[in-house]
Order: structure tokens, then C-alpha cells, then sequence
């Protein structure tokens, strides 16, 4: 088994101890990566701006849909880990 993870510096949901919590139980099978916040999305939807009001989804609601942009770096990471494990070819 192997786990890859990606969060945000500062969420306040998906913290640091719980990335070391997973890196303790999972050992070398957890890959957590972190991003630094002001890579995110600035203008989420409303729910992530005013209830969750911290950098956190990654690949969905703070995704910067840009060629390179690290989140979406982390997003075609996350797609080719999958397509790897899953037996298929990201398109």
C-alpha cells in the first residue's frame, strides 16, 4: 500500500499533526506533501472563503487551473499516481 497525501501549510483542518500521525502508522508507504498556502486559489467558492476560511482543498476548491501552477502540479501527480495503481493512462 501506498498513500499520497498533499495539504496546505497552514490548513487548519488537515494539520501537520496529522500528517506525522499518518507518517507514524503508514511509515514509508505515507507520501505527505505540503504546499505553501499563498500558492492556493484566492477566490474559492463561498463555503471554503467563509466557513473552512483557510487554505485546504488542494485539488478542488483552492486548484489554480494554470499550466505549472504547483496545485495543479499536485493535481496531475495525484491523477498519474492513480492511473498507475489502477492499471490505466491519464488522458
Amino acid at each position: 500500500m501506498k498513500v499520497l497525501a498533499y495539504r496546505f501549510d497552514n490548513d487548519r483542518w488537515c494539520t501537520g499533526r496529522r500528517f506525522a500521525a499518518y507518517r507514524a502508522l503508514l511509515g514509508d508507504a505515507f507520501d505527505g506533501r505540503v504546499l505553501k498556502a499563498e500558492t492556493a486559489n484566492t477566490n474559492p467558492p463561498p463555503f471554503f472563503r467563509d466557513v473552512v476560511d483557510c487554505a485546504h482543498s488542494v485539488v478542488t476548491a483552492h486548484l489554480v487551473d494554470q499550466d505549472g501552477h504547483p496545485t495543479m502540479r499536485a493535481r496531475n501527480e495525484i491523477i498519474a499516481f492513480l492511473a498507475e495503481r489502477l492499471g490505466t493512462r491519464p488522458e
